[in-house]
Parts: structure tokens; sequence; C-alpha cells
């Protein structure tokens, strides 16, 4: 498990499903954290997938982020925890992805850290000293209306 499947989800784990349906798949949580409402997402982290789920407010409950920092996470078989941030652009690169914003972010409780955003895929890579330590992303996004698109679930018609 961990493929990463931008604008889709992770494996059999499709964006929008309820925290009800996340837990059929994967069984109890580790833990919950509630939204602060400054993003308007419940996290549901399972740690030993080293794995969370951000559940929106804003639409529903639905599962609208997902982090990962396991090591064996891939898109498209290639795997990105821990490599390099030239590595991980050269491995983009391969795939076709090559429009690529790069924020430093850095601040006194973490002082090396950079933002890497592919917004067309909606992905966020998370570098601390130069190594990725999180990946993050999202349905793709319908931006002239504000909303996700959320991918086919096998029970839709």
């Amino acid at each position: 498990m961990q493929n990463i499947k931008p604008g889709t989800g992770l494996d059999d784990i499709l964006f929008g499903i309820k925290p009800d349906e996340l837990e059929q798949i994967l069984g109890k949580p580790s833990g919950y954290e509630p939204s602060d409402n400054e993003d308007g997402l419940t996290m549901i982290h399972y740690d030993d997938l080293n794995l969370s789920f951000g559940f929106s407010d804003v639409f529903g409950n639905r599962l609208l982020s997902i982090i990962t920092n396991n090591e064996n996470a891939k898109i498209d078989d290639i795997t990105l925890i821990g490599d390099s941030m030239q590595d991980v652009l050269d491995k983009l690169e391969v795939l076709g992805i090559t429009d690529i914003d790069i924020e430093d972010i850095s601040n006194d409780e973490f002082p090396n850290q950079q933002l890497l955003t592919v917004f067309e895929y909606s992905l966020n890579f998370w570098f601390d000293n130069d190594e990725l330590a999180e990946i993050q992303w999202g349905p793709f996004w319908e931006y002239e209306k504000d909303k996700p698109v959320w991918p086919k679930h096998n029970d839709q018609h």
C-alpha cells in the first residue's frame, strides 16, 4: 500500500469518502485531531502506516487531504521520501511534472524548511534540511467554482 494517486487518493482510498468509510478500509485510527476552524480539517491519524487524512468541515466532512511520510510511498512506482530536493525535482521531471513552485517556509521552530508545490496535481512536498519529509495531496480543484473535483466512486452511476 502507499500508491499515491494525484487527484484521486491513495490505493483504494478515494477523495470524497467519509470517515466511517475510511475506517471500514483501514480499521480504527490511532488518533483524531478536531478541526481548529482555521483550516476546517479534522485529521485522522494512522501512525502505524505513517498516514494522516484530513476531512473537510466545509465540504460535508469528506476526505480532502492525505499526508504521508512513509518511505515506501510511491507516485508511479517512484519513491521520494528521504530524497533531496534536487532528486525529487529530477524524478518529477521524469514523470512530466515541471510546473513547480518552491517556497522557503523556514521559521524558528523549523529553520531549514521548504515547500515544493505542484498546483496542477494538488501536490505538496515538505522538505526539512533538504530532505523530503512529507507528501501531502488532495483532489484536483475547480478554481473558478472554488471546489474540489471528487473522483468517481464505484458506487456512483
